[in-house]
């Protein structure tokens, strides 16, 4: 109970000191990419502001990092760049690239793409690339940011990940969008939670996702949906709204099977129920809820009845109406157009 209250005095003392420095910061709006001293003092406030919205619960860890590496990279390292800043280790490299490719007969606006550049001028391509690298991560120690260095260097996917994920919350205010990320967001929670052996959470990140994709499978498919809500007689009364981000998950399992994105599954023997299937991933978000629970047989979730909720969301997910998940062929499809 008293670290409870602490942790409420401390975050009560960091929401007034942001309060506080936002009433107090003047924060420039405009950007001249040429004033590096403005530049990088204007870098530092946007760190300070962000690391104080953190402090104060305002923004998640992910957005903090996103916020911290676009002042740096964006505000400090490519200004940097442009500037100037680094020519007396870049200019002798470019110099070299230059006469490579004059002596392939290449005129001054005319380039290879990388894949297609004789092996000297790839290895010189790298050794640019290597010292932006290098330059980048003293940046990151300049601005007080060595934790993100140290990530950088040792744990590259992890880092991309946690820049990604922030990227996303700052800027992504599309529905359909923001719908791909929730429902890829919470099948990546659900497999962490499956890792650490925690099914019965597990299962309700998937129920979870199942309902975002359910959601933006109606979302994408306007014409589909009216004829659909047509042919079942779910009117605007019925369903209050023509929104399918308001309606149930019973509303939204009842529209897309008959709309026919919840087929059953045939096998030389079998026959397996979507349907059933879909039924019984919402049971198991369900189990979220205490009054479900506490009348159904068991406490516990164990790994033999995760593995029915695992691969029925994979079935589901995989007949949806549209490219559903990163992993998926189609995958490329749902990047480019996100």
């Amino acid at each position: 109970m008293v670290e409870a209250i602490k942790h409420f005095q401390k975050r009560a003392e960091k929401a007034i000191a942001l309060e506080d420095l936002l009433k107090n910061t003047e924060f420039p709006k405009k950007i001249d990419f040429s004033d590096l001293p403005s530049l990088e003092a204007r870098a530092k406030l946007y760190i300070k502001i962000a690391q104080a919205r953190y402090e104060a619960g305002d923004i998640s860890e992910h957005e903090l990092a996103f916020h911290r590496c676009y002042a740096i990279e964006v505000q400090i390292h490519e200004a940097r760049w442009t500037n100037g800043q680094y020519q007396d280790v870049l200019g002798p490299i470019s110099e070299k690239m230059r006469s490579v490719e004059k002596s392939y007969g290449l005129s001054d606006d005319e380039y290879w793409p990388i894949l297609e550049a004789p092996d000297e001028y790839k290895s010189l391509s790298k050794e640019y690339d290597l010292v932006m690298e290098q330059k980048l991560l003293e940046a990151f120690s300049e601005f007080g940011a060595d934790d993100l260095r140290e990530l950088y260097i040792n744990n590259p996917e992890e880092f991309y990940k946690l820049h990604d994920a922030g990227r996303v919350a700052v800027f992504q205010k599309d529905e359909h969008a923001k719908l791909k990320s929730i429902a890829i967001y919470y099948e990546n929670e659900a497999r962490a939670c499956e890792d650490a052996g925690s099914f019965l959470a597990a299962a309700v990140m998937l129920g979870s996702a199942i309902e975002s994709r359910l959601i933006l499978t109606c979302l994408e498919n306007e014409a589909h949906i009216r004829k659909t809500l047509k042919t079942l007689g779910l009117t605007n009364r019925v369903l209050k709204s023509k929104n399918p981000l308001t309606w149930t998950l019973d509303v939204l399992i009842k529209v897309c099977s008959a709309a026919g994105w919840i087929p059953n599954y045939e096998t030389g023997d079998y026959t397996f129920s979507g349907q059933a299937m879909m039924e019984f991933l919402k049971a198991s978000r369900n189990q979220v809820h205490p009054k479900i629970k506490v009348k159904n047989k068991g406490l516990v979730v164990g790994e033999e009845q995760f593995k029915d909720i695992k691969f029925a969301h994979q079935l589901l997910s995989s007949t949806l109406n549209w490219p559903n998940n990163s992993r998926q062929k189609d995958a490329d499809k749902v990047g480019a157009s996100a």
